[in-house]
């Protein structure tokens, strides 16, 4: 559910109940934690008060509401919303940028990609669009993306996309659905990962594991990606990085997704692209 919909939708009480109510947060701990009394939060909570901007930015930062959802937060309570989403290309990233592109630079020859908040492609080393471009045209199938969210999952997903090179889709798929889970955990209203979510146990490859996985064997430390062509075989496995204590919703919501070879074939054939 995007913010205009939120603020739509929502009276202010409203809004601060169901997402106490998520996180599974009772009047009284919220209001030893906001240092709200109890009463109030009553009534802010049936509409009987109003909040000061103040108020609700300290009942956001106990509920541990992501920076745009304190947006429409400050929104249903009449405010104007304060944390910018400027683009990463904007002046104002300019330092954030050439962060992003230095950690880019240093992962090469691996590939490393930046990802927003809707896994959508942000920025790319050359490392990444040399990998990728071993199997799909990368600029082409983007901009066929290019009104999607989630482009990355998309890919993947795609028969047209990356999926027939993925050997091991099923596993890999697994663990997206296990981030997207998680990424739900964090900002359940968010109703379009509500709609991924459903559209990947949908597909007609989901195996059942999904829904009932077997644990009678120990997992693996971390779920490789393996991706095969003409005989060749990769195996990378991936790391996250994400901005500490932004204050911003693009740079909030932007990972750095770096890969690593899981075997030496790999490293050696990567290392020979470059």
């Amino acid at each position: 559910m995007n913010s205009t919909a939120s603020a739509v939708s929502y009276s202010f009480g409203g809004l601060l109940k169901d997402w106490r109510n998520h996180r599974r947060v009772s009047q009284l701990r919220l209001s030893t934690e906001s240092g709200i009394s109890q009463r109030h939060i009553s009534f802010l909570e049936t509409g009987r008060s109003q909040p000061s901007r103040a108020m609700v930015l300290a009942l956001a930062d106990s509920l541990d509401i992501p920076l745009r959802e304190r947006n429409t937060l400050l929104q249903t309570a009449g405010y104007s919303a304060i944390y910018p989403e400027d683009s990463i290309a904007g002046e104002r990233n300019e330092l954030f940028r050439d962060a992003l592109q230095a950690t880019l630079d240093h992962q090469e020859p691996f590939p490393a990609m930046v990802l927003d908040g809707r896994w959508n492609l942000v920025m790319a080393n050359q490392g990444a669009l040399r990998f990728f471009g071993l199997f799909i045209d990368v600029p082409a199938a983007l901009a066929n993306l290019a009104a999607e969210d989630f482009q990355i999952i998309r890919l993947c997903l795609a028969d047209d996309g990356l999926k027939p090179f993925i050997s091991n889709w099923p596993e890999l798929t697994y663990a997206f659905l296990q981030r997207l889970r998680r990424a739900l955990l964090v900002n359940p209203r968010d109703q379009r990962l509500c709609a991924l979510i459903d559209e990947i146990v949908s597909d007609p490859a989901a195996p059942g594991s999904w829904r009932n996985p077997d644990w009678s064997r120990p997992p693996p430390p971390a779920i490789t990606m393996v991706m095969e062509k003409d005989g060749e075989r990769f195996a990378l496995f991936t790391m996250l990085a994400h901005f500490g204590a932004a204050q911003q919703v693009t740079l909030e919501e932007m990972s750095v997704e770096l890969f690593y070879p899981a075997d030496a074939g790999t490293r050696e054939r990567l290392q020979a692209l470059s």
